[in-house]
């Protein structure tokens, strides 16, 4: 689902060339290995993109709201503080500040979200991608085939425990699509909601879709989101 592809949905296996595989993965993910494959997909699972966004969204949200104390410059200040104290580089959470903040600020998801309902994450930004690289690495060589389905299903299980249905969790693949786009270009992110919009949709709405011949939630099992 990270790209618009036409690999099949009822395997694991991939029949591309190994080697354009390899240079995919490599240009696109830093993977050259079994070690760095590994090392994604568990980055990918505890949250690549969202674990940064959970911590600036609250913020951000304040900003917009305009609650008093919370102004952007404020909130750069107090990020800096905080990645100085951890270790971590300043600019890395400023970046990512700036890029939410001008993307809400922007209003380029206006018609995908209000910002009363503005999500506190976006894990389905990075689980929805985990299936492609998994599937990429099998193939490549870095991963055994029976290490690969225990990665599917950890994230078949975080995928459940923060949304309810496929239509939640491809709104969480929309914005979060946005977001990092957002961090490079905000001139692309609309159009880079927009692409990742009609890609959800026809999952959510063709007849062929996995998505319709498999809710995320089988129907006998209760449905729950975890906030």
């Amino acid at each position: 689902m990270w790209i618009p592809n036409q690999y099949a949905c009822d395997t694991i296996a991939l029949d591309d060339d190994p080697e354009v595989l390899r240079t995919r993965i490599r240009e696109w993910w830093g993977i050259t290995d079994d070690v760095s494959a590994r090392k994604t997909v568990g980055l990918l699972l505890d949250g690549m993109h969202s674990s940064t966004f959970e911590v600036i969204a609250p913020l951000v949200a304040e900003a917009i709201s305009r609650t008093p104390g919370h102004d952007p410059e404020v909130h750069r200040e107090f990020l800096a503080a905080r990645a100085a104290a951890r270790g971590e580089s300043p600019g890395y959470w400023i970046g990512h500040y700036n890029a939410l903040y001008n993307l809400r600020t922007a209003k380029l998801l206006r018609n995908t979200v209000s910002d009363r309902h503005f999500p506190t994450h976006v894990r389905a930004w990075d689980l929805g991608r985990l299936p492609f690289v998994v599937r990429t690495c099998l193939r490549s060589g870095y991963l055994e085939v029976d290490e690969c389905w225990p990665m599917l299903f950890a994230g078949l299980d975080s995928a459940r425990s923060y949304y309810a249905n496929w239509r939640q969790f491809a709104h969480g693949v929309v914005i979060g699509r946005a977001y990092w786009s957002a961090l490079t270009d905000i001139g692309k992110a609309g159009d880079a909601a927009q692409a990742a919009g009609n890609w959800v949709n026809a999952l959510l709405v063709r007849s062929d879709s996995p998505w319709r011949r498999m809710p995320l939630w089988p129907e006998e099992e209760p449905q729950r989101r975890v906030p």
